[in-house]
């Protein structure tokens, strides 16, 4: 009890308002609000706390984030971001068992935070139906007051957790726990997923697998009772449930030499184009009757300006109207464009 008031004082001193334990008839974790942010306050014992820091100096998106570790004489406390959200078990328990797909997206996010775990060699080792929540159509895998970090030079663990049915059986001392440790809870969590029987003990979690056909096998290697016979790394268990797509070899097409001098050749017409029309222009001034002139520079405006103003039209209305399946209309305007053109060249026919 005297930790509990430590413990309370030190989020007071920190200007944390305790709101209500976050389980009922526990006073730890505990929720508290700093600046109209709510967050989860737990308790930290000495032995948790080097990985508490990893987490914290590493976070990954799909665990809780730790804010902020207080301390005072022998009393820690984490402050950690609240994913407000359902546990996993409870979601089991409502809906009855997953589809494939929806048990993909499980693995797929654990597998995430798994793989952030390894490269921190950081080993959850309490990887259950409860300490995983189902929050904004993601799963986040919480609570990593048994964690420890990977001692290669150790045959098994100081301290024996887990929870019966979901660790694996290095949990139980048989040898030291690493990421394969995580991955064989997580077979039993998909399989739980899959089947809605929920293991109370490590050989009843054994003889209720799925039938699934794609899933049996990976699960089956997942929860094998061996380390070594189960997928190594995380990395290995996502290959398994989503096989990486092989790439299309495709041969580069040799450039074509239009592609290579189109550009300049298009620019260099756009340039005879200007130029031709400043000629017709001052050959126009020659002519001394003005009926004559006009009649002229109709025929020229006919025969080389509206072409050009009816094609960029067109791409303009395709462009404007794509929506509309814009192609299926041009062929008429095209169409449209020569019979205006031939109407004009023959009512300006009439004055030449």
């Amino acid at each position: 009890m005297l930790l509990i008031v430590q413990a309370m004082q030190l989020l007071t001193a920190n200007t944390y308002t305790p709101l209500g334990p976050l389980v009922t008839g526990r006073e730890f974790p505990l929720l508290v609000q700093q600046q109209q942010v709510v967050y989860v306050a737990k308790l930290v014992a000495t032995s948790e706390l080097a990985v508490m820091q990893q987490l914290k100096a590493h976070p990954t998106p799909l665990m809780p984030q730790i804010r902020e570790i207080l301390h005072q004489d022998d009393c820690l406390v984490s402050i950690e971001t609240l994913i407000n959200g359902q546990s996993l078990a409870a979601r089991l328990q409502a809906q009855g068992t997953f589809s494939s797909d929806e048990v993909k997206q499980v693995a797929l996010d654990l597998i995430q935070s798994l793989q952030h775990l390894e490269k921190l060699a950081i080993v959850h080792r309490d990887l259950k139906l409860s300490n995983i929540m189902v929050s904004n159509q993601h799963y986040y895998l919480i609570d990593i007051s048994a964690a420890r970090q990977h001692q290669r030079d150790q045959s098994s663990d100081t301290r024996l957790l887990g929870t019966s049915g979901f660790a694996a059986p290095e949990n139980y001392g048989f040898a030291q726990t690493d990421g394969r440790s995580d991955i064989y809870s997580l077979g039993i969590v998909l399989n739980c997923l899959l089947t809605g029987k929920v293991p109370v003990s490590r050989q009843a979690s054994l003889t209720q697998l799925t039938t699934a056909p794609f899933w049996r096998p990976i699960i089956e290697k997942a929860t094998a009772l061996d380390p070594q016979r189960r997928y190594q790394n995380a990395t290995a268990l996502l290959t398994a449930i989503e096989p990486p797509t092989k790439p299309v070899m495709r041969l580069r097409p040799a450039r074509h030499w239009v592609s290579r001098y189109w550009p300049p050749v298009r620019k260099g017409l756009w340039w005879a184009y200007a130029i031709g029309w400043v000629l017709l222009l001052l050959s126009s001034l020659t002519e001394t009757n003005w009926l004559t002139r006009v009649t002229f520079l109709a025929a020229i405006f006919i025969f080389f300006g509206l072409p050009v103003m009816m094609h960029w039209l067109n791409r303009w209305l395709y462009h404007r109207f794509a929506n509309l399946e814009w192609h299926h209309y041009r062929g008429w305007l095209r169409a449209a464009e020569t019979v205006v053109i031939i109407l004009l060249i023959s009512y300006v026919g009439h004055f030449m």
